[in-house]
């Protein structure tokens, strides 16, 4: 779902195709692959490409790669569990793209950002 900073809520759907490699003896991880937003147009731009680092249980950062360039594009704070199945996005204006409508309780969505 999408959840915007005017209480607005929508459908949206994220295409997830990549890999997850895991580091032996410590709970980092990576994902590179497609990680693309429906609701989203920045992350389908032609080539572009996503990586998603774990340090622990919740990823709290994913960069996109386009053309030689690396950018967070307009995503302010992300969480993301390594099943990719909890999925929280909070980008830059108040917009949350989430798995649970729980993260969206209080001002302008956001409760645990």
């Amino acid at each position: 779902m999408v959840y915007t900073a005017n209480q607005e809520e929508c459908a949206t759907s994220i295409v997830i195709d990549g890999s997850i490699k895991k580091e032996r003896l410590t709970e980092e991880a990576s994902f590179v692959g497609y990680f693309k937003i429906k609701c989203y147009p920045k992350s389908y731009y032609a080539g572009t490409t996503a990586r998603i680092d774990w340090h622990d249980v919740i990823a709290k950062n994913i960069r996109f790669m386009c053309a030689g360039t690396i950018s967070t594009l307009d995503i302010k704070d992300i969480e993301i569990d390594r099943t990719m199945d909890h999925i929280k996005i909070l980008l830059r204006d108040g917009t949350i793209i989430s798995t649970i409508k729980e993260d969206t309780s209080g001002e302008h969505g956001v409760s645990s950002f």
